[in-house]
């Protein structure tokens, strides 16, 4: 799936759109560290939260931002981090609490459903 991303700051520039993958099996939406950088955010004055993997804890940093996906942009907290093996992962905090996801194995493709919360 293809997302831009911004600082939340009011006129703040998105970024370019990039490939992401929908991991159901991810906690957090995370992108690579890179992206803070190119946003504009200093990247470790953001929360600090422990990831647990396979490796072990992972240190992540979380920031607000605004994700730009079908339906229009929702501001959500993401996490980044360096070592990243793809540009993002867009898990069950900030992007599956958006959306209502029906993956479809037959034709190597899902279904997004936009929901809207008052």
């Amino acid at each position: 799936m293809e997302v831009q991303i911004a600082h939340p700051a009011p006129g703040a520039p998105r970024t370019r759109r990039f490939e992401v993958i929908i991991d159901s099996g991810a906690t957090r939406t995370l992108f690579h560290s890179s992206l803070a950088s190119h946003l504009g955010l200093e990247l470790k004055s953001g929360e600090i939260e422990l990831t647990q993997g396979i490796g072990g804890g992972v240190p992540i940093y979380l920031h607000e931002i605004t994700l730009y996906l079908p339906g229009g942009p929702v501001k959500i907290k993401a996490g980044f981090r360096d070592n990243l093996p793809v540009a993002g992962l867009l898990g069950m905090n900030g992007f599956f609490e958006f959306f209502r996801v029906t993956f479809d194995p037959d034709l190597k493709a899902c279904e997004l459903q936009r929901i809207h919360r008052a």
